[in-house]
């Protein structure tokens, strides 16, 4: 039996997944789950193979492909602390659609499949809130091929360095959670053009040091990427 450490416990019960359980059906779950700790890249899981776990991020960052006929990897998603990997799939009793790959040092709450579904039959309300969480999920993906094809690169890139920023205005400094390689895959851009993109952002006061950002003035650059591509 697992026992999680309270900022751990606080993890799980906010994730948008779990945080419909009552409280004892939660802590039965996570008494038959387990924690792992994961270094960068470790392979979760294979598409195709057959799906039997859900993954809770305690902690890091997991990235979600396909590998495309030519060799290629199309990033689906980059998943991070409170997030779930691969529900969908255990829903709907099929394989792993996707791959999923740790790309930077993690700890996972690996919890099954089968345990989560038998709550979830016994408790019709809570699993009309759990399609709600997914369909939630769904539109997130929506907006995201939305603002790929509404923004420009350099907005895009924006909108990133925004979304990991803490601040609402004024200087921050933001270290970026894994390699530029795959924040461009995850933008649907090319590594050049990311580079291009942060000369471009250097307009509105965003410099780079190796993994390190710099933003002169949030508000700034949230005010370029809010206007029209």
């Amino acid at each position: 039996m697992v026992t999680l450490s309270p900022p751990d416990m606080h993890t799980v019960q906010r994730a948008p997944l779990l945080s419909d359980l009552p409280a004892k059906e939660l802590q039965k779950l996570v008494d038959v789950s387990s924690v792992h700790d994961y270094p960068r890249g470790k392979l979760l899981f294979l598409r195709g193979e057959p799906a039997t776990n859900i993954y809770l991020l305690l902690d890091g960052w997991v990235k979600v492909y396909r590998d495309t006929p030519d060799g290629e990897q199309t990033v689906i998603g980059i998943l991070r602390t409170g997030e779930t990997v691969a529900e969908a799939a255990i829903f709907l009793g099929q394989d792993y659609p996707a791959s999923a790959e740790v790309v930077s040092p993690s700890r996972l709450l690996e919890i099954p499949a089968d345990f989560l579904l038998n709550l979830l039959r016994h408790d019709s309300d809570v699993a009309i809130k759990m399609l709600g969480t997914l369909s939630q999920r769904m539109r997130g993906l929506v907006l995201h091929i939305e603002q790929i094809q509404a923004r420009s690169t350099p907005q895009r890139l924006g909108d990133f360095l925004l979304g990991l920023c803490g601040a609402k205005e004024g200087p921050a400094v933001i270290d970026l959670p894994y390699d530029k390689s795959l924040v461009a895959a995850r933008l649907g851009m090319k590594p050049e053009s990311l580079s291009r993109a942060l000369a471009k952002l250097r307009d509105y006061g965003v410099t780079t040091n190796g993994h390190q950002v710099e933003l002169a003035d949030v508000s700034d650059l949230k005010n370029y990427c809010e206007t029209s591509a």
